[in-house]
């Protein structure tokens, strides 16, 4: 019963304005380090703050869209708009979530040659926010794992969910672990005798087609002399090769970009990364930044629609149908298992980040202020990152003047 729907969604028979939908959802996302922060913010805004959605929707929202490719955090928020107001709701919440940082690293393209873009980008800041965002992501695994991991079937999901993705080197094991845990949960459930019934309107059939014809033109190996005129649609094609965060965009976005056809350097493609960071958004927010490289202001702007467009609508079109499914108790139980199965990704997620990080006393400092400010304090993420940021760029300036 917990698939939800617009219907569900919405408290006291309210409707979300678009305006304020856009006003939210673009302020999270401004202040959004990430896709799992966004994800965060908007658990925190929508279920804790408002009390739009319980915190088992949410969960299911979250789950959805690990399940299908593209930005997670870009198809939470699609789907939270498409909750609260349907398919203009959907539209709305997807281009706030993806203005702020599509701005900002289309500025970065512009002037990313400048030594003041360079010297921004210090190792020592982007270390101490890969902190901030660790514990950010860490306080909100504590708080769904308290919620979503209940039985023991749940807790031996997660922990086996957790042992997968330390050790998976392909985004192919996001998927298959995921269909693993809904599996497990489906074949588990006492009420074995129910029937599953779903229609596909003719609609969705079509706009399946279009995205797999996407990505098998991406698929198919290209002469030099066609990868720029074919690089858009590829590039939608490759957003649905990426499951499980952007972390696998990398091989896949440096074999479109970095070739003899398109121009992109390896230079160029390396310090878009290191650029990743300073912006809010998900790691594919490096996207407008090779699109501006590859084609100026319209380049960045077909860029970011090729990659993020196909994710929407596709999460969206998997939450229209799963939404027949509610009522179906095996259903509901194969989701329970992945709900837990979900929470792996955000712990995995911590270690990653507290394994890149050096261990030194300045990152345990920052790692505690920011524990203190999340968990005890309620304190707003922008606050502490602006925090962080301007003892960090005082104790640089004291260091090159010692």
């Amino acid at each position: 019963m917990y698939m939800i729907s617009s219907q569900d969604a919405i408290r006291r028979g309210e409707r979300e304005p678009l305006w304020t939908l856009f006003r939210v959802v673009c302020g999270l996302s401004a202040l959004s380090w990430g896709g799992l922060a966004l994800m965060a913010q908007l658990e925190n805004h929508y279920v804790e703050r408002e009390g739009r959605l319980s915190r088992v929707a949410f969960s299911d929202l979250i789950a959805l869209a690990w399940m299908v490719p593209g930005p997670v955090g870009c198809n939470v928020a699609v789907q939270v708009g498409h909750a609260l107001r349907g398919r203009s709701g959907a539209w709305v919440a997807g281009v706030a979530s993806v203005l702020p940082f599509f701005m900002l690293m289309t500025l970065f393209a512009i002037f990313y040659r400048t030594p003041f873009v360079r010297a921004v980008a210090s190792q020592t800041l982007l270390n101490h926010f890969s902190v901030v965002l660790g514990t950010l992501i860490g306080v909100t695994w504590y708080k769904q794992t308290r919620a979503l991991v209940r039985g023991k079937l749940e807790w031996v999901a997660a922990l086996l969910g957790c042992l997968t993705l330390a050790y998976a080197r392909s985004p192919a094991a996001y998927v298959a672990m995921l269909g693993v845990a809904f599996a497990v949960g489906w074949f588990n459930s006492p009420s074995r005798q129910v029937r599953l019934k779903i229609s596909i309107a003719r609609s969705d059939l079509q706009l399946m087609t279009a995205l797999c014809v996407l990505l098998a033109l991406f698929a198919i190996p290209l002469p030099h002399r066609y990868e720029l005129a074919l690089l858009w649609p590829r590039l939608a094609g490759a957003g649905m090769t990426l499951f499980g965060g952007g972390f696998s965009a990398l091989p896949v976005l440096k074999a479109l970009f970095v070739t003899p056809g398109i121009g992109v350097s390896d230079n160029d493609f390396t310090l878009a990364f290191s650029l990743s960071p300073l912006s809010p958004g998900p790691l594919l927010n490096v996207v407008p930044f090779f699109g501006y490289l590859v084609d100026g202001w319209v380049g960045a702007l077909i860029a970011t629609l090729a990659l993020f467009v196909p994710s929407g609508c596709l999460v969206v079109l998997a939450q229209r149908n799963l939404h027949q499914l509610k009522a179906n108790p095996r259903f509901e139980h194969g989701m329970r298992i992945l709900r837990a199965v979900t929470t792996a990704f955000l712990a995995v997620a911590v270690l990653r980040i507290a394994q890149r990080v050096p261990l030194q006393p300045q990152y345990l400092v920052t790692a505690l202020f920011s524990c203190m400010c999340f968990a005890k304090l309620k304190v707003p993420v922008y606050i502490v990152y602006g925090t962080v940021a301007g003892v960090c760029g005082l104790w640089l300036a004291y260091a090159a003047m010692g």
